[in-house]
């Protein structure tokens, strides 16, 4: 089968029913699975996205990990968990050439056990990629934002936001008024050539993230991290969010605050990370 082309990104992909999940490594059939189980003591987890039949930039993934384990006070090393290996299992297994795949540590009664299994997917429409989507801002804030840990009241209050009021995208602001990120995102403005976001003690460090500040660093793109305040966005020509789905996607509202998808420096960025994922071939 050939390999699929970078602009086969722009189109939506429909989720697949998948009958597998790896629990220890072990495989077991979905069927009687649900993610309730997880919500009990701790869960520490990663999206891994899946492309041409490996997983793309999964030692980000591998450090952050690393950073949820260490700042939640439990000493393990990522290394000795296998995941590359683990992950391969279940590609084979499940035969995914696309998707995103959900690595979960679930800690409670003095035991860990591994989840690993395929979540529903749904990647922005071309038309998304040209012309920007519409966010809304709601009022929250994620405790210890640099763990990424399954915090399903925030999840459920934010995908109900979604539903109702039609956008991709919540922008979380917190109680000072500061825009922090997205409920799955992470969120850059631009304003004269430089890309501003959150401080990193103040959000989820996101893979997507991380990947734009290499961009940054290697094409001396200016990149500035600070404190951005809701009644500031006006002041922005075009913003955008990042993540392991979207990776890349310009922004055309956020409330009633328009920007500018066709920024010139967003669409370089654009170029620069799609340019990337290619070479993971």
């Amino acid at each position: 089968m050939k390999s699929t082309n970078i602009s086969e990104l722009y189109f939506l992909f429909l989720p697949k029913i998948y009958n597998m999940i790896l629990v220890n490594n072990t495989a077991q059939d979905s069927a009687g699975f649900s993610e309730k189980i997880l919500e009990t003591g701790l869960s520490i987890y990663e999206v891994i996205r899946i492309f041409n039949k490996k997983p793309i930039f999964l030692q980000d993934n591998l450090l952050r990990l690393d950073n949820s384990l260490k700042k939640s006070n439990i000493h393990l090393d990522p290394s000795t968990l296998h995941l590359p290996d683990k992950l391969e299992h279940l590609i084979r297994l499940e035969h995914i050439e696309e998707g995103n795949v959900k690595y979960v540590l679930h800690f409670t009664n003095g035991q860990m056990t591994e989840y690993l299994y395929t979540i529903p997917h749904s990647y922005p429409s071309a038309e998304a990629y040209r012309k920007g989507i519409d966010t809304m801002t709601c009022q929250a804030v994620r405790q210890n934002p640099e763990v990424k840990y399954l915090n399903p009241a925030l999840r459920n209050l934010t995908n109900r936001l979604i539903r109702d009021n039609h956008v991709y995208e919540v922008i979380l602001v917190d109680n000072e008024g500061y825009v922090t990120e997205g409920s799955r995102s992470n969120v850059f403005f631009i304003q004269e050539e430089t890309l501003y976001t959150t401080p990193a003690a103040y959000v989820l460090p996101g893979t997507s993230r991380k990947r734009v500040f290499d961009i940054c660093k290697t094409e001396k793109i200016s990149l500035e991290e600070k404190r951005i305040g809701l009644n500031t966005l006006s002041r922005y020509e075009a913003a955008f969010i990042t993540g392991t789905s979207p990776l890349i996607l310009p922004i055309r509202r956020i409330n009633s605050v328009l920007f500018h998808p066709d920024h010139p420096l967003l669409r370089r960025l654009m170029r620069s990370y799609f340019s990337l994922l290619e070479k993971t071939d």
